[in-house]
């Protein structure tokens, strides 16, 4: 039986997987006498589902708490934490909207061993990792192997696929396949399929998924084309927006938004239920998406929640120019219909009148 139970909650995309399932993949090595229970969650939901869990029953079997990719907003989450883990709880986030918050609480916060490199969650793990002594079990290769998968995750992360002038081109290549095979499959699948990575190397399930991921660049390629002819230009708050609507590939559009349209200050990509926002450096989107949206992020990359439905605004819109198409097509046909005394002369009109008027 395990001596150790730690209670995982993350986020809900391939940093947000990455980071806890590093932990588990590792686990028969270096934590043989730990078990882990992950929970994955959208961004600005841990204060509640954390809240929540403390409420259940099952809370007093865990030993430990680590929350990824994530940072609590709430003092109240922190003093719960406090109060019913005491230090065994750590958090592994690298998001700079809450980085003031995290330094209230720096010894259960993982920072990056090398403060040059711009962290994810699960590169923040793996420097934490390393740091264990139960790291030197792990085979070297098998530490190649992850690392490579580790700083593919980070760079993608953190946009440094696209930023970084002296990233790899294959590293840039290989970070870009790798979230697109990612965001392929549902939800549901996401930890199956990263455990999948995990557990090969990154050049072998590369070469078994080719036409996969030929199919998919292929697809994204004119799924940009197509939604990028509907960018609108608007000044919000001050600054140039470039607004598109996209449910898929929102990274992607966002940062070729700012590439056809250098004028703007931003991108805001909405999608059913989140807006995701990117920057060109004119414009800190992390405090935006935090005022605005519910949200956070980094200063060219954020992102947060919406309280519209834009797919029911626009369905309802419309709905409304439909019934006012119908309206006017009705009083045209009204205006159309006139009779024939309305076109006659008066005085003949009335003679007519009182000519069938008789009996």
């Amino acid at each position: 039986m395990a001596q150790r139970l730690i209670k995982l909650f993350s986020h809900n995309d391939l940093d947000g997987f990455g980071a806890p399932l590093l932990l588990k993949t590792l686990q028969p090595v270096m934590f043989e006498d730990t078990e882990f229970d992950m929970t994955n969650c959208g961004a600005g939901r841990i204060d509640e589902e954390l809240s929540r869990w403390m409420q259940t029953a099952e809370v007093g079997r865990f030993t430990d708490v680590y929350i990824m990719d994530m940072t609590p907003d709430s003092d109240y989450s922190f003093k719960l934490l406090n109060e019913r883990f005491a230090n065994h709880w750590l958090v592994f986030d690298h998001h700079e909207s809450e980085a003031e918050l995290r330094q209230k609480y720096a010894a259960n916060s993982i920072v990056p061993a090398d403060p040059t490199v711009n962290p994810s969650a699960t590169s923040l793990v793996w420097d934490w990792l390393k740091q264990q002594s139960s790291f030197a079990k792990v085979d070297e290769q098998r530490q190649k192997d992850l690392a490579y998968l580790v700083e593919l995750i980070r760079a993608y992360d953190t946009w440094d696929w696209q930023n970084d002038p002296e990233m790899n081109e294959q590293e840039r290549i290989d970070a870009d396949n790798l979230d697109q095979l990612f965001w392929f499959y549902p939800l549901q699948d996401s930890e199956e399929f990263v455990q999948n990575v995990f557990n090969t190397s990154w050049q072998q399930y590369q070469e078994e998924n080719r036409l996969l991921i030929r199919t998919l660049n292929e697809r994204r390629a004119k799924y940009l084309k197509s939604h990028l002819k509907d960018v609108l230009i608007t000044d919000i708050d001050d600054h140039k927006f470039g607004v598109v609507y996209a449910s898929d590939y929102k990274s992607e559009i966002a940062h070729e938004l700012l590439v056809q349209h250098p004028e703007v200050d931003a991108a805001l990509v909405v999608s059913p239920v989140s807006v995701s926002l990117r920057s060109n450096g004119k414009l800190d989107v992390a405090k935006f998406a935090e005022k605005y949206f519910n949200g956070g992020g980094h200063a060219d990359a954020a992102g947060g929640r919406l309280t519209v439905n834009p797919i029911e605004v626009g369905e309802q819109a419309v709905i409304d120019d439909l019934k006012q198409t119908i309206t006017n097509q009705q009083n045209e046909q009204k205006s159309n219909e006139s009779t024939l005394a309305d076109n006659l002369d008066p005085e003949v009109a009335a003679k007519m009148a009182a000519l069938f008027g008789k009996k």
